[in-house]
């Protein structure tokens, strides 16, 4: 008899995206890796608990955004990494995981992944491989990309700098690439980016009047100017004011 695909992993986007790890699967791997996971529905400020990270180290975002939260030995907390739908969090080995905490930013969904068939799967399977390794070089690239951000750059600069992120994150094949959608609150984007709320407000206010992005709605952003946002997340918080503005 035909193995069948589990019926939650048929309307999962870990599995119907095909850029994601599950796509990559056979449907044995795909059972075998089901049978010993297990998914979990978050609202905005629910915590997997150190006990899950345990046993589950290995958590694939669904739908939503989960944040890592660091808590210094002083107290002070702060979002050090976002990650989106089709994004593969590893915490295997990393020493001093109580002080982190993956925190879910609205409503999520995440897959726990079991380590073992994980690792199976992953040593077997050369585009299950290819999937994981991928991702992960994004995340490096994105954890380099913010740590610039945050020790070098002004408030109007880090803002630009997620919206190209948020672009560039799109999955979808839609014709309109200069479309950015924002998947956090901005109270949640100025503590990642270190600015206060207001300033958030403020930056998105300018970014707007000078017609370089328009809001299709609050969560939506539309890129007017894609080479002059992409100097302004460079280092020019002014770029020429005389240059037309075009749609790229």
């Amino acid at each position: 008899m035909e193995s069948q695909i589990p019926t939650i992993c048929k309307s999962c986007t870990l599995h119907c995206d095909s850029g994601n790890f599950c796509a990559r699967l056979t449907t044995d791997e795909l059972i075998q890796l089901n049978g010993r996971s297990q998914s979990a529905s978050m609202k905005r400020g629910d915590a997997l608990s150190d006990e899950a990270l345990m046993q589950w180290p290995i958590v694939a975002v669904s739908s939503g955004v989960l944040s890592l939260q660091h808590l210094m030995a002083d107290g002070r907390k702060s979002i050090a990494a976002l990650y989106m739908q089709g994004d593969i969090i590893d915490l295997r080995g990393i020493s001093n995981r109580n002080r982190c905490n993956l925190i879910s930013l609205g409503n999520s969904k995440v897959c726990r992944l079991s380590p073992e068939v994980f690792e199976r799967v992953v040593s077997t399977n050369t585009d299950a491989q290819n999937t994981v390794w991928r991702n992960l070089r994004e995340q490096t690239f994105r954890a380099i990309d913010h740590s610039v951000d945050m020790s070098k750059k002004q408030a109007l600069e880090k803002l630009a700098s997620f919206i190209i992120e948020c672009n560039h994150r799109e999955l979808s094949d839609a014709k309109n690439t200069a479309v950015a959608k924002i998947p956090v609150r901005r109270v949640d984007l100025a503590e990642y980016i270190g600015v206060q709320p207001e300033t958030v407000s403020r930056c998105f206010k300018d970014l707007q009047d000078r017609g370089i992005i328009t809001f299709e709605k609050l969560s939506v952003v539309t890129i007017n100017d894609v080479s002059t946002l992409r100097e302004i997340a460079s280092g020019d918080r002014q770029p020429n004011p005389q240059k037309t503005l075009v749609a790229r």
